[in-house]
């Protein structure tokens, strides 16, 4: 199966629609200034497994990317500012963060949690970068595959691809869509040197 563009089109088209679905589920489109903290909590874990779905589908598309060769392009100032770059936004990260030092979460309750709804912004927010992910996943699948090249040509060892957990917990098409990427993935990484 060298052509992937009907799994690609299906697959994007599934976990878009299940994005979707879990925002407007949580009532996020009418962007509420507070929610239930069951209600964050459901459509946090949905998110976070969808999100591991996305990564997983733009990781394919990146591997499937055929790439010209790099044009230089003119040095930029890191210290200049330009307009619009003083708003932090939430970011949807394809790579793994390097590790830093202990979360607060981690070193026991220093306070007692409050009782009530809770704010419902970082959770719109999360909505929103994921929603916009999708939108540009192919320019996102442009840059991995720049970054996965450099780690080829640099002899690291290809990446190791476990199969998504929980997926009898899902709806029939994520389950579907989650087992055939992790088959494509398996199959399309055979052609990484093995270096380990």
């Amino acid at each position: 199966m060298t052509d992937l563009t009907d799994f690609f089109s299906h697959a994007w088209q599934t976990i878009g629609r299940a994005i979707a679905e879990a925002g407007l589920r949580a009532g996020l489109r009418e962007v509420p200034e507070v929610i239930s903290k069951s209600v964050k909590r459901r459509c946090l874990a949905e998110l976070k497994r969808l999100g591991i779905l996305l990564r997983c589908l733009i990781f394919l598309m990146a591997l499937h990317v055929d790439l010209a060769p790099v044009k230089p392009r003119p040095g930029s100032n890191y210290f200049e500012t330009s307009e619009g770059e003083g708003e932090t936004k939430y970011t949807f990260s394809l790579m793994p963060m390097p590790a830093g030092e202990t979360p607060d979460f981690l070193r026991g309750p220093q306070i007692v949690p409050d009782r009530g709804p809770v704010l419902a912004a970082p959770l719109i927010d999360r909505w929103q970068a994921m929603l916009e992910t999708l939108r540009d996943s192919e320019r996102r699948a442009k840059c991995l595959a720049r970054t996965l090249q450099r780690q080829q040509t640099r002899g690291e060892p290809k990446p190791f691809i476990t199969p998504v957990p929980k997926t009898h917990a899902m709806p029939a098409a994520l389950g579907i869509v989650s087992g055939g990427l992790t088959v494509q993935l398996i199959e399309t990484l055979k052609g990484w040197p093995d270096t380990s």
